[in-house]
């Protein structure tokens, strides 16, 4: 039977992050598997369990919608949107009871009807200011829509 790579891909992350149950990694996920993101790294199997758990501890409330999608053979892209209220640590930043929302995308490679590799990119520098820990930036002086306008 073959498997609808779109739907498994959506699966792992609502049943995962949305919900909390890593057992999903494991039956969507080939042994091999291989993640990267530009903020946690290169990560094994494991290491991704692991990084799904810290940021449902610092999100319990952690939604996920999907915003969109493409499928093309073994590939999947997924275009994603995580909203939660930061309640626990992450990354050593203390809880700020902030409402965060952050957009992300997601392409995974399938191998034998499994995730055999991602590369995640979403806005992590977004989040950092949600959460305070980074500057607002303002336009630059003379910037379009920034002009001084005559009394």
């Amino acid at each position: 039977m073959a498997v609808d790579t779109k739907q498994a891909h959506r699966r792992l992350f609502e049943e995962a992050f949305g919900k909390g149950n890593l057992q999903a990694f494991d039956e969507v996920c080939d042994p091999g598997y291989r993640g990267h993101d530009p903020v946690t790294g290169d990560m094994n199997l494991e290491q991704v369990k692991g990084m799904c758990q810290m940021y449902r501890a610092a999100f319990p409330d952690l939604r996920v919608t999907f915003l969109g999608g493409y499928s093309d053979g073994d590939t999947v892209i997924t275009h994603w949107r995580c909203i939660g209220t930061h309640q626990g640590a992450l990354m050593g930043i203390k809880p700020t009871g902030a409402r965060c929302t952050v957009d992300g995308i997601t392409i995974a490679r399938f191998r034998g009807g499994k995730i055999a590799e991602e590369w995640t990119h979403w806005d992590a520098l977004g989040l950092m200011r949600q959460l305070g820990v980074a500057p607002q930036v303002q336009p630059a002086a003379g910037a379009k829509g920034t002009e001084a306008r005559p009394h």
